[in-house]
């Protein structure tokens, strides 16, 4: 388990990485059970990283368009 000092200062969770992507919460809940986007569970509760779903959604589109 992280501190959380530890967490990226640009964490969010569920519901805010559901708003940010424009997707339902339980889809992105499991996708992330799935290790299909890039999150961490602390405390028994899924974080995301934003410059790192930034990153994901790069790579993810690169790979639907090629």
């Amino acid at each position: 388990m992280l501190p959380k000092d530890m967490l990226p200062k640009d964490t969010m969770d569920v519901k805010e990485a559901a708003r940010y992507l424009a997707m339902d919460e339980k889809t992105v809940a499991t996708m992330a059970v799935e290790r299909r986007i890039p999150a961490l569970e602390h405390e028994g509760k899924w974080l995301f990283s934003k410059k790192s779903i930034d990153k994901w959604r790069g790579r993810t589109g690169a790979q639907q368009r090629a």
